[in-house]
């Protein structure tokens, strides 16, 4: 689990598991890889994709939705991400008792963070 999620708390039916890219992950092609190498030595971090970026090099799933569906692309800073929230119970989410109240005790820290919203998972029954 990343470090910066166990801060989140978690109940009997609920835990801060993961994290998930929104609307997509950004994804790396093989233009960003070159480009690091070409000017950051190699170093494929958010700075060189930033910069990539003003030379054409965009986030691969974007660039292929936008040749099918006419979408936007968006930039590396607008892809955002969400916490996936492990739910221990089967029914409908809207019927789960104290699923409200937990979102609602983590919201705040939520929007510190710089999340977008949340995701959910059933836990698996062994």
């Amino acid at each position: 689990m990343n470090e910066k999620l166990k801060k989140y708390p978690s109940t009997d039916k609920f835990r801060v598991i993961d994290i998930v890219g929104v609307p997509h992950p950004y994804c790396i092609s093989h233009r960003h890889v070159v480009y690091a190498s070409d000017h950051f030595d190699g170093i494929l971090g958010k700075e060189a994709i930033i910069d990539a970026e003003k030379h054409g090099i965009v986030c691969d799933i974007c660039k292929r939705m936008n040749k099918k569906e006419g979408e936007r692309i968006l930039s590396y800073e607008e892809h955002e991400q969400a916490l996936i929230v492990e739910v221990d119970d089967d029914r409908d989410l809207c019927d789960v008792e104290g699923l409200k109240d937990y979102l609602l005790s983590i919201k705040s820290m939520m929007v510190d963070d710089g999340y977008a919203g949340c995701a959910f998972k059933r836990k698996k029954k062994v």
